[in-house]
């Protein structure tokens, strides 16, 4: 380490300096800010007031190792092992993907639904952190969530996710391809998914963090198949759903017509493609018949 001394301010400006090449100047600032604040609680507002705020050797060292690992392209919310999502902090590592903005408004427009429900049952396919089904379990009231996953180390995560956040779910090990049937315990108000999307061909495209770290089991799906997650669960969704239950997927917005077109082929009405606040086709909502 090269840093001029032990001030806080001068590893901020040192390592803020090495990450500018990769980030750009506006993310590397964020990037140190994170860490600085995880790691010792510091704040801006606390760096201001105390410009001369000194750390010692040891929490230089740390700094400088989780720069080292943001130089290697690992996620952020990887380095320090939680996300910021619907207001809370989830804990994630590399056995779940990351939680994204457009997955709250999800969040959102599954809430709005299950609040004009009776029961508010709902079931989360492929919950991994469990950001999905924590989210709707806090923000409605009387929710009864299950939430199902292939992973074991996701459902572990989740699970500690649910006890931080008091949240009361029901996680259960599931692959959906292959034994969703026998889930069959209730009829559902709502079946919410963000499944695998993003087909092997769309891999160049991809940023190079989200290749390298985030588990390719949660985000790739055959070239051939674009669509099969979305059609195991329509499908599961035909007998598990109540009249007038409500499907609801994000989905990869190239395919979102065909999926139109599949749930209605399946009898699902009222079938619509919901823009995010991007305005890019990023869900699908339909009611069972």
């Amino acid at each position: 380490m090269k840093v001029p001394t032990n001030r806080i301010k001068d590893s901020i400006n040192y390592y803020n300096a090495k990450l500018i090449p990769v980030y750009g100047e506006n993310e590397s600032m964020q990037l140190i800010m994170m860490l600085i604040e995880h790691y010792f609680g510091f704040d801006r507002k606390h760096l201001v007031l105390h410009p001369d705020t000194r750390i010692s050797e040891s929490e230089m060292l740390i700094i400088h190792f989780a720069v080292k690992e943001l130089l290697a392209n690992r996620p952020i919310q990887y380095v320090i092992g939680k996300s910021f999502f619907c207001e809370r902090w989830f804990e994630v590592n590399e056995n779940v993907l990351i939680p994204r903005p457009e997955t709250e408004e999800l969040v959102g427009h599954a809430a709005a639904f299950l609040k004009t429900q009776k029961n508010k049952r709902f079931l989360d396919i492929g919950t991994g952190s469990g950001c999905i089904a924590i989210s709707l379990a806090l923000e409605v009231e009387g929710a009864e969530a299950t939430a199902i996953d292939i992973s074991a180390e996701a459902l572990e995560l989740a699970g500690r996710n649910a006890l931080k956040l008091n949240a009361k779910v029901n996680f259960q090990q599931m692959d959906i391809l292959t034994h969703i049937d026998s889930l069959t315990e209730h009829l559902y108000d709502l079946i919410v998914s963000n499944p695998p999307y993003v087909t092997h061909a769309e891999k160049s495209f991809m940023q190079k963090n989200v290749m390298d770290w985030e588990p390719h089991l949660a985000l790739f799906v055959s070239n051939d198949d674009p669509l099969q997650f979305f059609r195991q669960i329509a499908h599961f969704s035909l007998t598990h759903l109540k009249r007038e239950g409500m499907l609801l997927f994000e989905i990869n917005e190239r395919y979102g017509f065909e999926l139109v077109a599949l749930l209605s082929e399946l009898g699902f009405h009222k079938v619509h493609i919901i823009k995010d606040i991007h305005s890019r086709n990023r869900f699908v909502s339909a009611l069972k018949a």
